[in-house]
């Protein structure tokens, strides 16, 4: 026998209800609730039962009670919370000029409160600041107002030994910043672990901020780093989950160093083998029937064999592969084109987590200079016939459409070609290792 749950109250139902119209958008902050007795008709229920779904409403910050007026969707206008602007470029004015600003801006008025003081480390702080039991920190607490509404709260922690005598112990803002402070101190901060913990409020911090009951909050604590690995600072900020929108921005990773081409070598069969499969893969999402084979596993050993596979490693991991060889397709390129000197590409894959960076535009430029570098007149490769956005691919890229051919038994022979030794300057440069 299946065994279910006790049944929600009415009056959970009720504000279950209630808090769907909200978290939709069917009630927009301002607009005015139905009356307790409009609920209680509704639900069939007595007056007291829809107040009590009301107050857990009203006690989760969902909405507010104005006598008589009625009940009303609470008005939020949450600050936009970005940790990551702490190490962003920043002009040579107060800290709080920013923050004002931005505000102002909005049409809303900013303003701080700060108090110094000298003290016994909480063991959070202590840990992260790996401090022994009798250090002591200076602590900047700060809280941060919105129109008058604490809207949260800083606290900076800074061992007492390394800013004693310095501009962070006075109860002002500083005018270039803390961290700089630091900096010339000796500390310069090159490094922060951001940590997030959600939870209610201790009633210290629902006291110091205001908040009504049932309001959650988000506790950003933030480690500073120097580049010895040493750390220098703590920070707890308190933020009130009615009043805050945690916004990160993120981007992919740059190639931290140029990545390498090296001739693959017989045990690179297997990644050549992969890298093939994984493009196959992507293409069938894509509804491209290219590829749609397995690989062709002697024509690549035998590519490899002749030094014409070649590998792309970005920090020793391989990304990308292409092949170049002399040979004229018979399929495609006519005896005339045959005996022009040219190179040829095939089989050249990237990766897809790193295909924003244009690694085939850099494997395009690095043939065509080695095409030059043989005395060749073209760099040629031919393309799916029904591959519409490769084809457009490799125009963007310099190629100029040559024909294109219907073999039996073939579904390549869109022909392109460009000009050996031309260059696009696209995609990172790559630097070519020699056979080993």
């Amino acid at each position: 026998m299946a065994v279910t749950g006790r049944a929600r109250a009415l009056y959970q139902r009720i504000a279950d209800d209630l808090r769907a119209q909200i978290t939709d958008g069917s009630l927009q902050p301002g607009d005015r609730l139905p009356t307790e007795a409009e609920i209680a008709a509704r639900w069939e229920t007595t007056r007291s039962t829809a107040v009590q779904g009301l107050k857990l409403l009203v006690n989760e910050g969902l909405i507010v009670s104005e006598r008589p007026r009625g009940y009303f969707v609470r008005s939020r206008q949450p600050m936009v919370y970005r940790p990551q602007a702490e190490f962003h470029k920043r002009p040579l004015s107060p800290e709080m000029d920013q923050f004002i600003t931005q505000m102002a801006e909005e049409g809303r008025e900013a303003s701080q409160h700060i108090e110094v003081q000298v003290e016994a480390p909480p063991r959070k702080i202590r840990e992260r600041l790996q401090l022994g039991d009798d250090e002591l920190v200076v602590v900047r607490k700060r809280v941060r107002y919105i129109d008058g509404v604490p809207y949260n709260s800083n606290d900076s922690y800074f061992p007492l030994a390394l800013v004693q005598g310095s501009a962070i112990m006075h109860p002002a803002d500083i005018a270039r910043g803390a961290n700089a402070v630091m900096s010339e101190l000796g500390h310069e901060q090159v490094r922060a672990l951001d940590e997030f913990h959600i939870r209610m409020p201790t009633p210290e911090e629902a006291d110091r901020l205001q908040l009504g009951p049932g309001t959650p909050v988000a506790v950003h604590l933030c480690t500073g780093y120097t580049r010895e690995g040493n750390p220098v600072r703590a920070v707890s900020n308190v933020l009130p989950g009615d009043r805050h929108v945690i916004t990160y921005e993120r981007s992919r990773e740059q190639l931290g160093t140029h990545p390498t081409i090296r001739p693959a070598m017989q045990d690179d069969l297997e990644t050549v083998v992969r890298l093939w499969e994984h493009a196959a893969a992507w293409l069938r999402e894509e509804g491209v029937d290219q590829w749609q084979y397995p690989p062709r596993v002697e024509r690549i050993e035998a590519n490899i064999a002749a030094g014409e596979c070649w590998i792309i490693d970005v920090d020793n991991a391989p990304v990308a592969t292409i092949t170049v060889d002399q040979h004229a397709d018979p399929d495609f390129w006519t005896e005339q084109e045959a005996q022009e000197a040219a190179l040829y590409v095939h089989r050249m894959v990237v990766r897809r987590d790193v295909a924003g960076l244009d690694l085939g535009s850099a494997m395009l430029d690095w043939a065509s200079r080695i095409a030059a570098d043989q005395g060749k007149q073209w760099l040629r490769l031919d393309a799916w016939r029904d591959n519409e956005g490769l084809q457009s691919y490799y125009r963007t890229r310099g190629f100029d459409h040559v024909r294109t051919v219907e073999a039996e038994g073939r579904r390549s022979g869109a022909l392109f070609q460009r000009p050996a030794g031309q260059v696009r300057g696209r995609g990172p440069e790559l630097r070519t290792l020699p056979h080993s």
